[in-house]
């Protein structure tokens, strides 16, 4: 009897210990797949985000190079425009640029600038316009019954103008002021006068000069005021008087925040 109580215990035993064993088995398998699954989850992810930053990468440099393509395009426009100012050239710019995706500071800006000089250009024109429309329709109404121009000079016979040198000196007058108004309206075209220096916002000259690059009547009273108290040359270098009054505006001068 004893001995059979034994034996019952040991088969208990290996009994519970198989099972045992079995749980485990089945708990380290379910383990293992679970991180297996953990595992593939991750990859799966961080590969799907590698993908999805290559293809952001791959779309931002493809924006970047059609707005490139748009502002190359868009600067011929602009180019063609300046040379030639017309409601077309200006039209054509102003759609190319409109077509730059975020827009183009320095282009807008150029646009604004042609545009205002063709709107200058268009306003000298009709005053000219009206002013000849004017004269035509006075000496069409008005024809002065004793004019005589026997040399056919254009000028009445009996004015001052029949003296030659008074009509040559108007004659130097009218080309003077042609070639002004031709200089004016390449000014206005270029958006520069001769000296390179840009014009002032719908004008046909720079700051402080005329249309042919000289100082104009201010600038000029400055500088004829500096060379009569010594303080500019004639051929505007400064004296020593003059450069001793710069170097004590320098000194005195308040620094600018690049200076500190």
């Amino acid at each position: 009897m004893k001995k059979l109580s034994v034996a019952l215990l040991v088969c208990s035993t290996l009994l519970f210990s198989a099972c045992s064993t079995d749980k485990k088995t089945k708990s380290t398998d379910s383990t293992s797949k679970q991180e297996t699954k953990v595992s593939l989850t991750k990859d799966s992810k961080e590969k799907a985000d590698a993908e999805a930053k290559k293809k952001a990468k791959e779309a931002e440099k493809k924006k970047q190079e059609e707005i490139s393509k748009k502002v190359s395009e868009a600067d011929t426009a602009m180019k063609a425009a300046e040379a030639n100012l017309t409601d077309e050239t200006i039209a054509a710019a102003k759609t190319a640029i409109e077509a730059i995706p975020g827009g183009n500071i320095d282009l807008q800006k150029r646009l604004e600038t042609a545009t205002a000089n063709l709107e200058a250009i268009k306003q000298q024109t009709t005053q000219v316009q009206q002013q000849q429309a004017a004269t035509q329709e006075q000496q069409t109404t008005n024809p002065d019954p004793n004019f005589i121009d026997e040399d056919g000079n254009g000028f009445d016979d009996r004015s001052v103008f029949n003296d030659p040198t008074a009509r040559a000196e108007y004659a130097r007058g009218e080309a003077e002021a042609q070639r002004e108004w031709e200089q004016s309206q390449q000014n206005i075209q270029n958006g520069y006068d001769p000296n390179g220096q840009p014009l002032l916002p719908g004008q046909d000259h720079a700051a402080g000069a005329n249309p042919d690059g000289s100082p104009d009547a201010w600038v000029q009273d400055q500088i004829d005021w500096a060379i009569e108290n010594g303080y500019s040359n004639p051929d505007g270098t400064p004296t020593e008087k003059g450069q001793q009054a710069i170097d004590e505006v320098n000194a005195n001068a308040i620094p600018t925040d690049d200076q500190y």
